[in-house]
């Protein structure tokens, strides 16, 4: 039989199958942004009679636009950005510049903040796309950095990026070359109307940065300490809820991601169970829930600090305390798994 790997580019596109996922969402929240569109440009057909039910629309469409539009960019193109999802780097280029816009970012700027600035960096002063340190060592609130961090900081971090050539030779101009691709896909909706745009686009991308991707990033790394400490698991969170992982490309195992980004998001699972043994002789951070709740608890507005503590420190998970008892573990070199295909 032959090797489907050798099929032509047009009827094996993707580089794993998995991911055609990820395109099937991606096209389902440009659909959902387009039915919206259509609903406030049809208000009588859509049943919103009078500006009280066209209010709610906009704010109902808003937080669901949002939340989709937010995991679009934060955990589906974030697998792209590890491990292209097509055989073709044309094809990876430009569907990852179709991907982004709809979430309010050029595909070059988000990839740039994320591998060469996040994951380069986890947790160490380099890394500013994480919440600020409080003189405790504590993250700042989580709201006040999801309300600074999208666009504020991460404009003047990236301007300065781009002019000091932090990313590579050339990289202010291809960032530029981006932008100018990004400004006209992301001014197409004010083409159509101004105040649906800012109320339909606009509007959902607020939400899907500072809400969607703020809180997750804020509780991803929360509690957390840099490699360069001696902690060698403790620079990243993992979520255990099975149901949180299968809706969301298994984005809660964020410790085993960092610790092998390119690895697929399909085989996350396997390595928290092959390295399970290890994460609980080294304390690492894992706790029984997904991102949803984690972000509940840390946003406590009656009790700020015990909020930060419940998930930090209290539901961590017993067996994985560094001053529980563990046994005997193997050598970690014949837990970790080896990477056999090529990745990004």
């Amino acid at each position: 039989m032959a090797d489907p790997r050798r099929r032509p580019l047009l009827l094996r596109p993707f580089a794993r199958d998995e991911d055609v996922h990820c395109v099937v969402y991606h096209v389902v929240v440009l659909l959902a942004c387009g039915a919206a569109f259509w609903i406030w440009l049809h208000p009588d057909s859509a049943g919103l009679s009078g500006p009280l039910a066209k209010t709610a629309f906009v704010v109902a469409a808003a937080l669901l636009l949002g939340w989709i539009s937010g995991v679009d960019v934060g955990v589906n193109f974030h697998n792209h950005t590890h491990r292209r999802i097509f055989r073709a780097p044309w094809l990876n280029r430009w569907f990852g510049r179709l991907w982004t816009f709809s979430g309010g970012w050029p595909s070059f700027f988000w990839e740039h903040a994320h591998v060469r600035v996040h994951h380069a960096n986890v947790m160490e002063a380099d890394d500013w796309t994480l919440p600020r340190r409080r003189p405790d060592g504590r993250f700042e609130s989580v709201w006040r950095y999801c309300a600074l961090h999208w666009p504020w900081r991460y404009a003047a971090h990236l301007a300065h990026d781009f002019t000091t050539g932090r990313g590579g030779h050339q990289v202010g101009r291809r960032a530029l070359g981006e932008l100018i691709v990004f400004a006209f896909l992301y001014s197409i909706p004010f083409w159509i109307d101004v105040p649906m745009a800012l109320c339909l686009w606009v509007l959902p991308h607020f939400v899907a940065n500072c809400v969607t991707m703020g809180s997750g990033m804020y509780v991803q790394h929360a509690g957390g300490a840099p490699k360069s400490s001696g902690a060698r698991y403790q620079h990243s969170n993992t979520f255990l809820s099975r149901f949180f992982n299968l809706t969301i490309f298994n984005i809660g195992y964020h410790l085993e991601h960092h610790e092998l980004p390119g690895l697929h998001w399909a085989d996350l699972p396997a390595l928290h169970r092959r390295m399970r043994a290890t994460y609980a002789q080294e304390g690492a951070r894992v706790v029984p829930y997904g991102y949803y709740r984690a972000a509940r608890i840390v946003s406590s507005v009656l009790d700020p600090d015990g909020g930060y503590r419940r998930f930090t420190v209290d539901d961590q998970l017993p067996e994985f305390r560094r001053d529980a008892p563990h046994p005997q573990r193997e050598p970690e070199a014949s837990a970790r798994p080896r990477l056999t295909s090529r990745s990004a």
